[in-house]
């Protein structure tokens, strides 16, 4: 007891230190312990499925000119197939996404419950409820589906349904699905780990698809898991499902060049694959993981500096116990217990800091998260990381502790002279500590040019002051009423400047094909996206046109526009000489009536390729409805309620709802911008351990220099002379750190720039100003604690011992 009361005053004696431990402690704990959270979360995908080293996702790939496209999807015969002729699996499990506009409770008149585009309702068999470890609360996995529109609800779904109602009385309930009635047959227990399986409504697959003669397309709502009974069976199992792949597409397939076959994705790997309905880049984990272990080593050097800086004053006290018969591994041990308590309180204060962080980070963390059990798991994590900090935090400054002597009480001269290579070991970590610090300062500033470069480069087309409407799709919100009758209706408003419909210029719905085209040496094939558009598309967007004219929906038979790189690859010399040109789209005859610029369809990541823009009349391909604003914004409020006005007139039972046109295209950064969010946060991170344990070695210097510092101001030195003196050692190490940061960066921003295809230049300046911006930091960090001991008084500085 009586060690802990001289622990807890010795913390107090020296609050300002303990204070800035406890704080650089706790920052590194809570980045590690949120850290962890999400990668045990995303490590710990299917790893309680039984047999999951058995399990197997079933995928397309499609083999043309060489080159191999994998799918997420499979044909709809294939699970039949599967089912009815191969005997060497344990289990065949297809999933088949089902979409209802609606889900309801019938005959509630008084308190209609409706859901509207519920999703993860599964089309299965039964066969599903034994590959997922699903448990049962009520009916029997061995009973369901034995009639037509039976339903299984997961708990939660029960409870979303028939909210104060005893899961027992749910069974036999109806549930209408659109104009369908289903009966609930069994009610399963949610899974209370991550799982690849995350249905939450399973009914039978529709008898359409099941007896599906169509193998010539596959559809990702389409998708098969197996089980095979020994790893032998997959050679086989995929030989025999590729011989009938190619039976009953060869012939369709081989006019366009291309062929189809099936691969697997273990289950175990299926969440780091883009065959996962929920999925995540395990380079991405690892990147995380990196950054949480250096966090939690700056972290400790951080501690190790500032607690070394405190070792001269702590002389006298150690030297006194040394002369009061005080063992070594005694005052060894003491000390330790005092990084534990240090640890211990660091803990306590990374508690609110967690939250503060998972509020930052809330978009890249999952929710789904949140609710995983884990709270075993962390609390070990979290146990173990406290014993390593007290562990790495104190060995260096517990050996310095030990060099003290009892002839040096008085005056300390040889408790920080530990080296390495003849540099001090502190210095060392301070310059491993402004070298993280660099690369992630430097990373910061280049993400942030490279997203500005992306949202700010000419797309090709215009973007601004532009709103999207999704026009209705419902069957109960006017979604046959015809969207032109709309559109003229907008058009004929003065606060609205054009209006148009179809696909938008840059996104990811769009269509794909090829077209062929004749030429000297036989034919020229060049697959390309193709979108739906109107006769004003061009207009609206300001999209340039090069050759022809203006597309007209009377073109919507015959006539198309392709952009100027699908004419180059057609082998037309010029956008001229390809007007008038007939090629072959679907076996169909379609003439090039209009060339237009290049412009970025989908974002910087992917290089411009060939496009089609067709001209439409119907509905189902003109999906979305754009306006453009007046140019004063001080006109949109009014202008919009004008467009809701009209709106509600031909939509009454469908929601209004806009999205500006620039800010969709920003969202499509979404995980560009995620990723600068947690180098942001990162960097913040790391400045501020790296200054913490800056000011553990300027302390150190002054107090080792107080009588120099005295003697110079004696002889004339000024504030100014004494800061730079203080100062210049360490602006020196730092200077290190960046020129030993800068190619370190330069290769990391280089292999993330790697990812845009349309990218910034690397130049020296880019790491010039981030090596400006941290030296001037850590002048600024430094001058404090220089400046305070260039104001002494000397008299006092040279009357010290």
């Amino acid at each position: 007891m009586n060690n802990f009361k001289l622990i807890f005053r010795q913390l107090w004696r020296n609050r300002l230190f303990t204070l800035l431990n406890i704080v650089g402690l706790s920052i590194g704990i809570s980045a590690c312990w949120v850290i962890f959270r999400i990668v045990n979360y995303e490590f710990s995908f299917d790893q309680k499925q039984p047999d999951k080293e058995l399990i197997y996702k079933v995928h397309t790939s499609y083999l043309e000119n060489n080159k191999t496209d994998n799918f997420d999807g499979i044909p709809a015969p294939l699970p039949a197939f599967v089912k009815e002729n191969l005997s060497d699996m344990a289990l065949s499990v297809p999933i088949f996404n089902q979409y209802f506009e609606r889900v309801s409770r019938p005959n509630q008149a008084n308190n209609p419950l409706i859901f509207e585009d519920q999703k993860n309702i599964f089309g299965t068999t039964s066969d599903y409820f034994k590959l997922a470890d699903y448990r049962w609360l009520q009916g029997n996995k061995d009973h369901v589906f034995k009639q037509p529109n039976e339903v299984v609800l997961t708990e939660s779904r029960a409870k979303l349904y028939f909210p104060k109602q005893e899961l027992a009385d749910i069974m036999g309930k109806t549930l209408s699905y659109d104009s369908t009635l289903f009966t609930v047959t069994g009610i399963v227990e949610d899974l209370t780990y991550p799982s690849s399986f995350i249905g939450k409504e399973f009914i039978q697959i529709p008898s359409k698809d099941w007896n599906s003669t169509t193998w010539t397309n596959s559809n990702s709502d389409w998708q098969l898991f197996i089980k095979i009974k020994s790893h032998q069976v997959i050679t086989p199992l995929l030989k025999s499902i590729n011989a009938k792949a190619h039976e009953m597409t060869h012939e369709e397939f081989k006019k366009y060049g291309f062929s189809m076959s099936a691969n697997v994705i273990p289950l175990s790997e299926l969440h780091f694959t883009s065959f996962a309905q929920k999925s995540t880049d395990k380079k991405t984990m690892y990147g995380i993981i990196g950054i949480g272990i250096f966090l939690l080593i700056l972290a400790c050097i951080n501690y190790i500096n500032l607690t070394t800086a405190q070792v001269p004053h702590r002389a006298k006290e150690i030297g006194i116990r040394k002369t009061l018969g005080e063992s070594q591994k005694r005052i060894t041990f003491i000390f330790f217990l005092e990084t534990f308590i240090i640890a211990i309180l660091a803990l306590l204060l990374s508690w609110p800091l967690v939250q503060i962080i998972q509020t930052s980070l809330s978009s890249y963390i999952p929710k789904e998260m949140y609710s995983f059990a884990d709270n075993l798991t962390v609390l070990l994590f979290i146990a173990g990381t406290t014993i390593l900090i007290t562990l790495i935090s104190s060995w260096y400054p517990a050996l310095l502790i030990n060099k003290v002597r009892i002839s040096e009480v008085i005056k300390i001269t040889g408790g920080s002279k530990v080296n390495m290579g003849g540099l001090s070991l502190r210095k060392a970590l301070i310059v491993f500590q402004f070298v993280i610090a660099q690369v992630f300062v430097v990373s910061t500033f280049i993400i942030g040019m490279q997203l500005k470069h992306s949202l700010n480069s000419k797309l090709g087309f215009n973007k601004d002051a532009i709103i999207t409407m999704q026009l209705p799709y419902k069957s109960y919100q006017n979604a046959g009423t015809d969207p032109f009758t709309y559109k003229h209706a907008l058009t004929g408003l003065s606060a609205i400047k054009r209006v148009s419909l179809g696909h938008l210029p840059m996104s990811s719905d769009h269509w794909g094909n090829s077209i062929v085209a004749k030429s000297d040496t036989g034919e020229i094939r060049v697959d390309h996206q193709f979108k739906f558009i109107d006769e004003d598309y061009f207009k609206l967007y300001d999209i340039r046109i090069l050759a022809g004219r203006e597309i007209k929906l009377a073109d919507s038979t015959s006539g198309i526009a392709l952009n100027l790189v699908a004419i180059e690859r057609l082998g037309f010399k010029s956008a001229s000489d390809a007007i008038g040109s007939f090629v072959k789209i679907d076996d169909k005859d379609k003439q090039i009536v209009t060339v237009i610029d290049n412009f970025h369809s989908k974002n910087m990541h992917s290089k411009i390729g060939p496009l089609e823009l067709r001209p439409s009349n119907k509905k189902g391909q003109l999906k979305t409805i754009s306006v453009q604003l007046p140019e004063h914004q001080e006109k949109w409020s009014s202008a919009l309620q004008q467009i809701e006005k009209e709106w509600k007139k031909y939509y009454p039972n469908a929601p209004f709802k806009y999205e500006f046109y620039d800010q969709q295209i920003k969202n499509q950064y979404e995980n560009d911008t995620k990723f600068s969010k947690i180098i942001n946060l990162s960097t913040s991170i790391t400045i501020l351990l790296s200054c913490l344990g800056l000011i553990g070695l300027v302390t150190i210097t002054t107090a080792q220099r107080t009588k120099e510092i005295g003697i110079r101001k004696v002889l004339g030195s000024k504030i100014s002379g004494i800061v730079q003196l203080l100062s210049k050692e360490y602006l020196k190490l730092i200077f290190i750190s960046i020129l030993i940061a800068s190619p370190i960066a330069w290769w990391a921003m280089h292999h993330w720039l790697n990812d845009f295809a349309y990218k910034i230049n690397l130049s020296w300046w880019m790491f010039a100003i981030p090596a400006v911006i941290t030296l001037l930091i850590a002048f600024i960090t430094m001058s404090y604690h220089s400046i305070k001991a260039a104001r002494a008084n000397p008299v006092e500085s040279l009357r010290d011992e």
